[in-house]
């Protein structure tokens, strides 16, 4: 069952946030070093906004599908796991949030 993984960066107002590095460099990163480990695919959203129209509390978020949650915790032991990790400052000064679980 695949399962899945939400990397979700916070807008705040002190937030800065390099998108063009983050899609064109720091997401081939996460996609060359754990698709041998399962990743299957990965998209990117940009909320603009809430629903109500209300700022969003995040700016960006990557949804990460992986084979399974053996593949995905495998991939985090992989020693070139530091490298996207230690990527994040070269597009964005806010650590993450994440989530991860089966779709339903």
């Amino acid at each position: 069952m695949p399962y899945h993984a939400a990397v979700m960066y916070p807008n705040e107002d002190d937030i800065h946030f390099d998108r063009d590095y983050y899609m064109k460099s720091h997401m081939p990163l996460v996609e060359s070093t754990w698709k041998k480990h399962g990743l299957t695919s990965w998209n990117v959203i940009e909320y603009t906004k809430a629903i109500d129209g209300s700022p969003s509390k995040y700016l960006i978020a990557a949804q990460l599908v992986w084979e399974s949650e053996e593949s995905m915790q495998n991939a985090l032991k992989d020693a070139d796991t530091a490298k996207v990790f230690g990527d994040i400052p070269n597009f964005t000064n806010k650590q993450p949030i994440t989530l991860a679980g089966v779709g339903l």
